[in-house]
């Protein structure tokens, strides 16, 4: 049995214990419910779903749970992508994954969720109760638009797409059959902007016969609410070097290869190109990629005291690739070397986790610093993704969800 989306955050907890208590009150003074003909609303329902479509996901669980008038939204196609649009212009929030170790070598994976109060260095943080077959164990390799794509860490050709907020998921077949004997795999995924549709990406090397040195790179892809996935052919694509996605803009998925080259896919016209970089100073070491207000992202780590960060201002365009910030080791009093940018904020701040074990937020421009240290539950060794809390319904194109 899913838990329901009621179930899904401990913080529902005081609304049970109160919700039991009310129910019990009611039983000895019963208070009556008025009939339609007596109730006169105030507000026209579009003007009604315009208000809660500002709520976040969180608030609006919550007052689901008590109001009759809501709880058919979430099946509503045209309020699921309002509700989207004004949380897309709030702070990301974050998923955290923590592992705990098991016997007989086994792993047990937990997701949080680590909201932004809206109010600066606040945020709470609340254990996401899963229950999805087979996936004890899963890696967070994509985050878009609320839903979130889980990987098998060791059966890594096991997918799943699910809401963590309101529990719903859907596990998609197996892009290829394990008698090929495939090999590593990178897993992508977003959406097409226009059509709503999300697909996953499935990079897969394929061993030579009679050759175990050179590898042939195969193309899969899967629209959710298809049965299985096609295959695309992979003349052109560069080896890729990065498991995760963690920049989706233009419509596209970004990733760094193994070359050094900023490859994307467009998940409309299922094509890859070669995105132009700028000449950075890179030696023997990499850069990775984010997207902030839909503007591509350079995190130049290749330096041992510092972090450049660079934004593209006109997608595609090499010459509008401009240096904007640098974080210095000093500046940060910590080993740049175990500091990860996961997202950028408003006003040019960024969330950073530190070892795996704290967030930090940064402020670029103050170059001023500040460990979130007030979060009760976070676990001790996470780690995050950048996450929009969404109604968002994997099964959007099963059963008409959305």
């Amino acid at each position: 049995m899913e838990p329901s989306p009621e179930e899904i955050w401990d913080l529902f907890s005081e609304d049970t214990i109160t919700n039991e208590i009310v129910a019990r009150s009611n039983a000895i003074c019963p208070i009556m419910e008025p009939s339609p003909e007596e109730i006169t609303d105030p507000f026209s329902e579009d003007i009604t779903n315009e208000i809660v479509a500002r709520l976040p996901v969180k608030s609006f669980l919550r007052c689901r749970s008590l109001c009759r008038a809501m709880r058919d939204l979430p099946h509503n196609p045209a309020f699921v992508h309002k509700h989207l649009q004004f949380s897309s212009q709030r702070n990301p929030n974050l998923i955290l994954t923590d592992t705990i170790c098991r016997d007989k070598g086994n792993n047990l994976n937990t997701l949080y969720f680590v909201h932004n109060e809206e109010t600066p260095n606040r945020y709470s943080c609340h254990k996401v109760n899963l229950e999805i077959p087979k996936f004890q164990e899963f890696r967070v390799v994509g985050s878009c638009n609320g839903l979130i794509c889980l990987v098998h860490p060791t059966k890594r050709y096991e997918i799943c797409i699910c809401n963590p907020c309101t529990g719903k998921h859907v596990q998609i077949p197996t892009p290829v059959s394990m008698r090929d004997r495939p090999g590593h795999i990178v897993v992508g995924f977003g959406v097409v902007p226009m059509t709503k549709k999300y697909k996953v990406l499935a990079l897969v090397d394929f061993p030579l016969h009679n050759d175990f040195n050179p590898l042939q790179q195969k193309v899969y892809v899967h629209t959710l609410g298809d049965s299985g996935w096609r295959f695309k052919d992979n003349t052109s694509v560069l080896s890729f070097g990065h498991l995760v996605c963690k920049a989706f803009v233009n419509g596209a998925l970004h990733w760094v290869s193994d070359s050094r080259e900023i490859v994307s896919f467009d998940m409309d016209t299922e094509e890859f190109d070669v995105v132009p970089r700028p000449q950075l100073e890179l030696g023997r070491g990499s850069f990775f990629l984010r997207a902030f207000k839909g503007k591509l992202l350079i995190l130049n780590t290749s330096f041992a005291d510092r972090i450049e960060i660079w934004i593209m201002e006109d997608y595609g365009d090499v010459e509008s690739w401009t240096h904007i910030f640098t974080i210095n080791e000093q500046q940060i009093g910590r080993n740049i070397r175990d500091v990860e940018i996961v997202c950028f904020l408003e006003d040019w701040e960024v969330l950073m986790v530190y070892d795996l074990r704290a967030l930090l937020r940064y402020d670029l421009q103050k170059a001023s610093l500040s460990e979130l240290i007030d979060i009760g539950g976070l676990p001790k060794r996470f780690d995050a993704v950048a996450h929009v809390a969404t109604l968002v319904s994997p099964l959007l194109t099963r059963d008409g969800e959305m």
